[in-house]
């Protein structure tokens, strides 16, 4: 027997889920069973400053099958804050937290809070953004039309080949090319129209040495061996006018150590940080008597951006700075590269410059924990609190969905949704790109069926394939796990490739070439079709609510009332029939076929169900 009852994702017991909006009066209501019968129940709020705590003494109401209910309503200022409860004349366990399995649990001491997040809106967030499908393209391994030339020393590639992950003189130099460019992602918008792709989410394009493009030498020219600026412009006018919008990578934390800016081995002359102290750039970053200078995570090649630098902050923010000036050029976003190393006082000013250039620009963040309340070298940020991020990438439900889908593991994913459903505004939860797979994790394909190779050397990642039993096992599951992508808050962010199943450890065997005629096609009809589910507002807008996650299922609903749009998804991982109670008559969206009262999901089976009373 459950002697409290707490659930901040359920309404009935806050009344505004998730983050609340500053200045807004919201309503709390914990129950307690009779039988534990206190003098008197409080609700202990604090602030993450230490310094900001308040109590309100909360009422009691009439309830029902032997419980008290107890209210409170209370109203914030922005910030992030803690919360319990705390109950009068019980003698033992007299404060109530959140339990190991998030369920509402009675304390001696210690208490674990809850949190709640207040946010105070200062930049509406795009419409744009959650209608359709992200898919995220490294420009060299997507497609190449025409002719690629090398520049410098790099080695051009044949189509399909492995990447290299060391050099025979067992150097990572990241310098081995196949020739993809910006004309052959132009050449494939109709392909990605045909996956119902809104947004192009392109990996760095700038001049930089590497494959990878991360480490940037010059923030002012697109790469020669991508392409052109007018060819940027070009992809961005045909994109628009097939309903897709392009997103830019900013690498605005680091540069490349023989970047113009940093010029450690003088390819751009004399000047440079490096070697001319008088250089417009040097106080970008900190450079040390001996010769040695602060890099991101200590790689040498990466001399890391001073965010206080004012000439950094000027070129990157000014009226016509590289946020704006790209902006301008046709681009409609930004995904911040490691956002969590870039301080608030050039994050404020990169968001601001954006957001003054094109309103309805998107910024997005890459945070892989829970971006409410992210500690980053000792200061809590802010990312979400409405004056900042628009969206983050979702690396959390990524794990989540991967502990369910490979393992069985329904409470993995749902501890993740709980937290982002209580922590998240609701206007960045249904913006969450939510990913699979990057250009820094292996491909999904492999992750769910693959032998498990994280802390093995490259070597083995290498010489390491599928067999084909654990190919079909995978794509089984990636369809799986494909379906919670694609229909749970938040928008699918593709990576290139996925969508065929295309495998691949962690970089860089996952940024194989796309591999055009030798695609799944099976796999592709399938992405397809879940494409334009997205057309769907439930999809895009609705609310969120956990149905089931027991014995290996997870079932959610999602409800869009003024669309008049009801859909419930379900999915059993478990090895027993599960039967989902419907309470009405509803339409698998996959296979057509009609439930009412009930659905038996058999093992692996999964379901996208229409209310067919409701409007589509």
């Amino acid at each position: 027997m459950d002697y409290v009852k707490y659930n901040p994702t359920d309404e009935f017991y806050k009344s505004v889920v998730g983050a609340v909006d500053e200045g807004v009066r919201f309503g709390i209501r914990i129950q307690i069973h009779q039988l534990v019968n206190p003098e008197k129940v409080t609700l202990v709020v604090y602030g993450d400053d230490k310094v900001f705590r308040s109590e309100y003494v909360m009422y009691k109401d009439v309830s029902g099958d032997g419980y008290d209910n107890y209210l409170a309503d209370i109203q914030l200022k922005r910030g992030l804050y803690w919360y319990y409860f705390v109950m009068d004349g019980v003698r033992y366990e007299r404060y109530i937290g959140i339990g190991a399995d998030q369920r509402a649990q009675m304390f001696f001491s210690d208490v674990v809070p809850y949190q709640l997040s207040v946010y105070k809106k200062q930049y509406s967030t795009p419409t744009w953004l959650n209608k359709g499908v992200m898919y995220q393209i490294m420009v060299d391994r997507f497609c190449a039309t025409g002719e690629t030339v090398a520049t410098e020393d790099k080695v051009m590639r044949h189509w399909g080949e492995q990447p290299f992950y060391r050099e025979e003189d067992g150097v990572v130099r990241n310098r081995d090319f196949f020739g993809g460019n910006l004309r052959g992602v132009i050449a494939k918008l109709d392909y990605l129209k045909s996956l119902n792709v809104t947004t192009l989410y392109l990996n760095p394009i700038f001049k930089a040495y590497s494959n990878h493009k991360y480490d940037t030498e010059d923030y002012e020219q697109i790469d020669p061996m991508f392409g052109t600026a007018d060819d940027f412009r070009e992809l961005c006018d045909k994109a628009g006018q097939l309903g897709m919008r392009i997103i830019l990578d900013g690498v605005f934390n680091h540069v490349g150590s023989s970047s113009r800016y940093f010029n450690l081995g003088k390819k751009y002359g004399e000047g440079g940080a490096y070697n001319d102290p008088s250089s417009p750039y040097r106080d970008w970053f900190r450079i040390y008597p001996d010769g040695s200078y602060e890099c991101w995570w200590n790689f040498r090649s990466l001399p890391r951006i001073n965010a206080e630098s004012k000439g950094a902050q000027r070129f990157f923010t000014s009226q016509n700075g590289i946020v704006p000036r790209w902006l301008r050029e046709g681009a409609s976003g930004w995904r911040l590269d490691v956002v969590d190393e870039v301080a608030d006082c050039m994050l404020d000013k990169i968001v601001s410059a954006a957001k003054k250039e094109k309103p309805d620009a998107v910024i997005i963040g890459e945070v892989w924990e829970d971006a409410s309340n992210k500690v980053d070298y000792g200061v809590r940020r802010h990312y979400l609190d409405g004056s900042q991020l628009d969206s983050v990438m979702n690396y959390p439900l990524m794990n989540g969905i991967i502990s369910f889908v490979r393992d069985g593991n329904e409470q993995a994913l749902s501890h993740v949704v709980f937290d982002i459903v209580n922590n998240y505004p609701r206007f960045v939860r249904n913006n969450l790109m939510n990913i699979l797979g990057t250009h820094d994790t292996a491909r999904i394909l492999t992750n769910l069926a693959g032998n498990r190779l994280d802390n093995a050397p490259k070597e083995a990642m290498a010489r390491t394939k599928l067999n084909d039993y654990q190919y079909k096992e995978g794509c089984k599951l990636l369809k799986i796990a494909a379906v919670l992508q694609y229909t749970m808050f938040g928008f699918p962010c593709v990576f290139y490739g996925d969508e065929v199943a295309v495998e691949g450890y962690k970089d860089p065997f996952c940024r194989a070439c796309y591999p055009w005629g030798e695609e799944n096609k099976l796999m592709l009809d399938f992405y397809r079709r879940l494409g334009q589910l997205r057309k769907l507002s439930v999809f895009a807008d609705g609310d969120f609510h956990q149905l089931a996650a027991e014995r290996g299922v997870y079932a959610f609903e999602r409800v869009d009332t003024e669309a008049d749009q009801h859909v419930m998804v379900a999915v059993n991982r478990g090895h027993d029939i599960y039967k989902l109670y419907l309470g009405d008559t509803y339409e698998d969206v996959l296979t057509g076929r009609k439930y009412s009262g009930s659905c038996d999901l058999q093992h692996n089976g999964y379901v996208i169900l229409k209310k067919l009373t409701a409007k589509f």
